[in-house]
């Protein structure tokens, strides 16, 4: 169908069934899990935090004279968080709401025909009516408008070629970083180490909650580096890491390990360290969350790394490692190098009309394993 003859808007009932069950075929195999394993997450994450009140929802490109098909030509999940940004010259955070697109996905028989690019692009004028308004291609808009989108690439740069209008720009790509200890040479600490306890997932919600409280401290801190740039960071934090720690489970419930931990932390400190399970034949343990000094990073790192022991793990990842640990990375045994799949990437809208602010002048400041 032409390009022209296309709108973006909310799933109905019936549409949303349709992109689950695609979704679930699709995604499934990638994760590891089976495509009814992927269905039963989808639905604890919709009873969950993000399911309510609206704040997630399926999208879909659909012909504007038959707009409750369940014949569309893409799919996506948009999750409406909270945003906290830090401004030039500005001595605390605003808070205001931004969006996270998950699971794009355009169905075989209608791929390399230009829709997902031209679903993408009028995803914006959805997602932020008031830079980019479009009642006729974009006739439903986000509930709350957005102040600044992301998502993660698996097809490079290809995001930032959908953009809402001529001379815009589409998702910008953040350079980041993995780093990597394989458990073959990751070099535990020995030696007096402080005392850690490992945290049951029973606890974590309530452990990323508090460390939500330090966000605005490391925006300003961020801010004090280089003041010419806006910083943000999403929150609460805990939510997204369920949905993780979820597909985590069924992985590894297939492996046998059980009363498994996500995470460890310092004893009467705000020091500690997230972590989930990921991967098909070869599972890494990555950390979601880090907070630690160059004193507690060693002791959390050797909690994880006999973790991943424990539970058959191949490797450890961190992203993004703060450049005060590098030094303790490379005693480790830790190899870092820039991130080549999963994709950072951010569209800047600004809270207000004609902000004038770009995503060059922008920084993600949180990225969430």
């Amino acid at each position: 169908m032409s390009l022209e003859y296309l709108i973006v808007k909310p799933a109905n009932e019936a549409q949303s069934q349709e992109a689950m069950h695609r979704d679930a075929a699709y995604w499934s195999s990638r994760l590891g899990i089976s495509p009814d394993d992927y269905m039963k997450t989808f639905v604890l994450f919709q009873q969950g935090a993000f399911g309510q009140e609206g704040r997630l929802k399926i999208w879909v490109l659909v012909p504007k004279d038959d707009p409750e098909t369940t014949n569309f030509y893409a799919s996506c999940q948009i999750l409406t968080r909270k945003v906290l940004t830090l401004h030039p010259n500005q001595a605390s955070s605003s808070s205001s709401f931004g969006h996270g697109i998950t699971s794009v996905l355009v169905p075989p028989e209608h791929r390399r025909k230009g829709y997902a690019k031209y679903f993408m692009s009028l995803l914006h004028s959805a997602l932020a009516p008031h830079q980019y308004p479009d009642p006729l291609r974009a006739p439903e808009t986000t509930e709350q408008f957005s102040t600044v989108s992301i998502l993660y690439s698996v097809v490079g740069d290809y995001y930032s070629r959908c953009i809402p209008a001529v001379g815009e720009s589409g998702w910008a790509l953040q350079k980041s970083f993995a780093t990597t200890w394989p458990l073959s040479r990751a070099q535990v600490v020995t030696g007096p180490t402080l005392p850690v306890e490992l945290i049951p997932e029973a606890d974590i919600s309530s452990t990323l909650d508090s460390d939500d409280l330090n966000i605005h401290t490391d925006l300003l801190r961020l801010q004090k580096k280089d003041p010419t740039k806006t910083y943000f960071a999403f929150v609460p934090t805990a939510p997204l890491n369920s949905y993780s720690v979820m597909f985590g489970k069924l992985l590894m419930d297939r492996r046998g390990p059980s009363n498994l931990s996500w995470g460890a932390r310092i004893p009467g400190t705000d020091n500690f360290m997230t972590w989930v399970f990921y991967g098909l034949e070869q599972v890494q343990l990555i950390v979601t969350r880090l907070r630690a000094t160059p004193d507690s990073f060693p002791t959390l790192l050797t909690a994880a790394v006999r973790t991943a022991k424990d539970t058959g793990c191949e490797s450890i990842e961190i992203w993004n490692v703060p450049e005060d640990l590098k030094m303790i990375v490379r005693k480790t045994g830790g190899k870092t190098s820039e991130r080549t799949d999963d994709l950072a990437g951010f569209k800047w809208y600004g809270e207000h009309p004609h902000s004038g602010v770009d995503n060059r002048d922008v920084v993600w400041a949180l990225e969430e394993g």
